[in-house]
């Protein structure tokens, strides 16, 4: 059975307000009405998770609570894992030691002539997606450290006589994240982890994973709630590179109002964006996880880590909870 990343398009898109006023917008409100949506999804999939929630204010930054021991507890990012590959490009192109349009040959040869803006945004026309299949026999394989197999998806990749999908289309593709690790090792001369855990000064709790490591740039991390939850405020949150205008970098348009950039869905809502992410990992038998990010307007973040692969109803039932914990209240 293949590994399965999900990827749905509604978070916040059914018709809000905006946040609201009054002592609804206390942080210790929005913790405890996200807390409680996320407790009430997890007993309906019959689940267990963590979860570490943010809400900024201007005076003090982020203020953030963890449910369920999430500071303890390191699970798998799955596919939000592509966020930190794609901020960790972004830095680089930002240095000067890489462009959007720089093609892959310029890095690996032989190799497919795409360009890096084409890899982050999912649209280098690149397909079918070998890994889905591939990842099944990878799973817990042992190479050195952090050490993935990003190789051998190019190895793969060159070998298919065509690629079926089009050049400058959106086609969700996992080879893309892995190829893209492949121009970061390339310009930084450094492992993929460790040039972005020294590009981007990562949280200690974020790690290439025991069990799906050899997939870390396209869905192999790991983290604790609060971890990831710092990365998310610092890359996606008020005042960022992505936040201040993603439609300044790499993005593809998707339907009904949302686009994928920087490793991330995004919708324009009221004066600001929010940004969200799914991912999931179903090996039947051996490790089903499921992962949800998101960051409303700047002002609330979310990190929801979960041990069940769950379908995209139940996706879709868990950004519609933790959006009406947000805009709305208790009842």
């Amino acid at each position: 059975m293949q590994a399965l990343f999900r990827l749905i398009l509604c978070a916040a898109s059914i018709a809000l307000p905006a946040l609201a006023s009054g002592d609804e917008t206390t942080p210790a409100y929005k913790h405890r009405n996200l807390e409680a949506a996320f407790a009430d999804w997890l007993a309906a999939q019959d689940a267990s998770g963590s979860m570490a929630s943010g809400v900024f204010q201007a005076d003090y930054g982020w203020i953030v609570d963890a449910y369920d021991g999430a500071a303890d507890k390191s699970a798998e990012l799955a596919s939000v894992s592509k966020s930190v590959t794609a901020v960790c490009a972004l830095h680089l192109v930002d240095q000067g030691r890489l462009d959007w349009s720089d093609s892959l040959r310029d890095f690996v040869n032989p190799a497919p002539d795409v360009t890096v803006g084409e890899l982050v945004t999912h649209t280098s026309g690149l397909a079918p997606d070998v890994t889905q299949f591939a990842m099944f026999g990878w799973l817990g394989q042992a190479g050195a450290e952090h050490s993935h197999f990003s190789t051998q998806v190019l190895d793969l990749v060159n070998a298919r006589p065509e690629q079926t999908a089009t050049v400058g289309e959106y086609f969700y593709n996992n080879e893309n994240y892995a190829l893209l690790a492949l121009v970061i090792e390339h310009v930084t001369d450094m492992s993929y982890f460790d040039a972005c855990s020294d590009v981007l000064d990562l949280p200690a709790s974020i790690q290439p994973g025991a069990v799906t490591g050899m997939f870390q740039p396209w869905g192999g991390l790991v983290s604790d709630a609060e971890g990831y939850l710092s990365f998310l405020q610092t890359h996606f949150g008020p005042g960022s590179r992505v936040a201040r205008d993603p439609f300044d970098l790499p993005h593809v348009a998707l339907g009904g109002g949302a686009y994928y950039g920087m490793g991330m869905v995004f919708r324009p809502y009221q004066d600001s964006f929010n940004f969200w992410h799914f991912g999931a990992l179903c090996f039947p038998g051996r490790l089903n996880i499921g992962s949800f990010a998101v960051i409303w307007e700047g002002k609330v973040s979310v990190i929801a880590l979960y041990d069940q692969c769950v379908d995209g109803d139940a996706m879709g039932g868990l950004d519609a909870a933790l959006s009406a914990a947000v805009y709305g209240k208790r009842p």
